[in-house]
């Protein structure tokens, strides 16, 4: 039966037919590129511990020894760089998820506020000046902002297509690679939002971080983590259990001995703005005196 709406707004009506047999088209190609994805099994967390399932999700496992949430089958590590290339992950798969594709993310995050919050962090717990890493810095707003400010910046991106994109458009300098396995210099600063989640290796990656790091260097890692219902996880954003990007998402227990064994100290561990996750902060001691933590430091130098 054609409806009122149809031939009072034939124009709209073919506009969202359009968008809906669009959306379609994209979601199958990016369907088909997904089950193209090389897997493996796991059978262990992180940790070493052994997996109970998940209630919520068979997908994922709950690790008895830190209650960190395992994918079972993700994604091989050789597979990563081209999961995330420009055209198939921030062209492709976002258009799928119904979220805005690169070229528009930097209007996004100044729109939404988590730039200015990213900003904000960095001013409450970084150094005021220095070097900084961004690790998954597309689409390069936050570097340039940095740079502007005065840090020197050197962005991380898995594939050459979107290193080679941020170069171009952000005119920052990035190195292409999974990290940690990527040289970089001794920051002051090292930054990662929402990239953690997405680690095949979340101890290397936390040592990654404490190898970075300079002297009394800070980093501030955006990631979910559980705090609450471990029964029950993430009732806001089921969304992260999503089997093919998140690899490992964490709880309290399992973010503080992941910092413990990095040789870390877990400066903050707080609840990001909306519902984007969590933050924490980690701090390299090297030359503080004895008993002063790198927190204590950085409220006595204000």
């Amino acid at each position: 039966m054609i409806k009122l709406r149809h031939i009072l707004h034939p124009f709209k009506s073919a506009t969202s037919l359009y968008r809906r047999a669009e959306t379609s088209i994209y979601r199958s190609l990016s369907d088909r590129a997904v089950s193209k994805i090389p897997r493996r099994d796991i059978t262990r967390c992180w940790c070493g511990g052994s997996l109970k399932p998940l209630a919520i999700n068979p997908q994922y496992g709950v690790c008895l020894e830190c209650g960190c949430y395992v994918n079972l089958r993700p994604p091989t590590p050789e597979s990563l760089k081209g999961f995330y290339s420009l055209e198939n992950y921030w062209r492709l798969r976002q258009k799928v998820m119904g979220v805005p594709p690169i070229e528009k993310r930097a209007e996004v995050y100044r729109a939404d506020g988590r730039l200015e919050y990213w900003l904000e962090l960095i001013r409450r717990y970084g150094p005021s000046s220095g070097s900084v890493v961004e690790v998954g810095c597309a689409p390069g707003i936050l570097l340039s902002e940095l740079t502007r400010s005065g840090y020197r910046c050197v962005g991380v991106e898995a594939d050459a297509s979107v290193a080679d994109w941020i170069r171009q458009n952000a005119k920052v300098e990035v190195r292409e690679g999974i990290f940690p396995g990527v040289q970089l210099p001794p920051c002051d600063l090292l930054l990662a939002f929402d990239v953690a989640e997405h680690t095949p290796e979340p101890l290397a990656f936390w040592k990654g971080i404490a190898d970075a790091l300079a002297p009394d260097g800070v980093a501030i890692v955006q990631t979910p983590v559980e705090r609450r219902d471990y029964a029950d996880p993430f009732k806001t954003r089921r969304d992260f259990f999503d089997g093919v990007e998140h690899l490992y998402l964490y709880t309290d227990m399992s973010i503080r001995r992941l910092t413990q064994l990095a040789n870390l100290e877990l400066v903050a561990l707080e609840d990001a703005i909306g519902t984007l996750g969590q933050v924490c902060v980690l701090g390299k001691r090297a030359d503080a005196p004895a008993g002063q933590t790198v927190a204590q430091n950085r409220q006595t130098n204000g």
